[in-house]
């Protein structure tokens, strides 16, 4: 793990070749194509089987958690503050002659939260496709949120509308063990199921994402009712997305666990350099550029500390996800008057 505090503004990734090296082989080439080909015929054989699943929730109800267990691995950035998914993705997961499609949404907002957070446009337009586009569509309830112990919030009743008339919707119960008696997942179950006015669920699952309770049995259910068709990807795909949208995506998680309230909102975080090594390791370089030089010492923290710790904790999560050593450098230029420029080194 490197850290690199820079105060040349200017040349904070300007000497930084931007490479991203043929991952096809050990990275799963999804990283690179996620295109809906196939680039070997083994896959698209016949009797093949596949289904698309959206899961569908608040904001911070435990999609991204739930998904990562779902596929085994953590392609879904987390973190404990909301917004953290703000556009949609896909993670694959292969067993057999079955392909699992899953769509990772963002959280279900108010214009509010669009206004107080500057999400973007595609927030809402995001969660819409998705629901035309599921076989399946996964309604998240998390049980620490009393209000969803007992009501459907009226965003994702709207957002149901719009699925196609064919698509399921499952109601899914996460964060279980928050609730220490039988009796109350029974009473929430019938709070949820039994509103005349409100979706009609096939199934209902109780989970907890963080633990992976659960979790199995869900999965199973999904590979049962697959149907016969194509799969869209190739058989060693996990994401749609590429190495740099990961990597960015795990990185600013990690801060906004790490700092304090809306500060983390104010920050992008730029992946400049992704490079596989011979060895089959990683060196990745990762920018984080900040409004003022004020919130840029905020983030870097006294010695580098909290720098080096968001640092250390994205690395680790980065070796599971694209299962091999990386090595992570963050750069944070700070702004100031040209005499007082030095660059630091942690």
């Amino acid at each position: 793990m490197w850290i690199c505090i820079s105060k040349k503004a200017a040349r904070a990734g300007a000497q930084i070749v931007r490479q991203v090296s043929n991952f096809a082989d050990d990275l799963g080439e999804s990283l690179i194509e996620a295109k809906k080909v196939f680039l070997n015929d083994q896959d698209n054989k016949k009797n093949v089987k596949s289904l698309k699943i959206a899961i569908l929730g608040l904001p911070n109800a435990g999609k991204s958690t739930l998904i990562n267990h779902l596929i085994g691995r953590p392609v879904c950035a987390t973190s404990s503050k909301i917004h953290t998914t703000r556009k949609k993705a896909s993670a694959i997961f292969c067993l057999d002659d079955t392909q699992l499609v899953f769509i990772d949404t963002p959280g279900l907002v108010g214009r509010g939260d669009v206004k107080k957070y500057k999400l973007e446009d595609s927030f809402k337009k995001d969660v819409q496709h998705s629901m035309k586009e599921a076989d399946v569509i996964g309604v998240l309830q998390d049980m620490t949120n009393l209000h969803a112990r007992k009501f459907i919030d009226k965003k994702i009743m709207s957002i149901l509308e719009l699925s196609k008339a064919e698509t399921n919707s499952i109601l899914i119960l996460n964060k279980i063990d928050t609730l220490k008696h039988k009796k109350l997942l029974l009473e929430v179950v019938q709070n949820l199921t039994s509103q005349e006015a409100g979706p009609k669920f096939s199934d209902v699952f109780m989970i907890s994402a963080l633990t992976g309770d659960g979790v199995d049995d869900l999965r199973n259910y999904f590979l049962d009712s697959a149907k016969e068709r194509t799969w869209e990807y190739n058989k060693k795909t996990y994401s749609d997305q590429t190495p740099d949208t990961i990597v960015q995506e795990i990185v600013k998680a990690k801060f906004l666990d790490d700092l304090p309230q809306e500060l983390p909102y104010l920050v992008d975080v730029v992946a400049e350099h992704v490079e596989k090594c011979e060895d089959g390791s990683m060196n990745v370089v990762v920018n984080v550029n900040c409004p003022s030089a004020r919130i840029a010492r905020m983030i870097i923290g006294r010695s580098g500390e909290r720098v080096k710790k968001v640092a250390k904790e994205a690395e680790q999560v980065l070796c599971t996800t694209f299962t091999t050593a990386v090595r992570l450098k963050i750069a944070i230029p700070i702004k100031e008057e040209p005499l007082a420029l030095e660059k630091q080194r942690f």
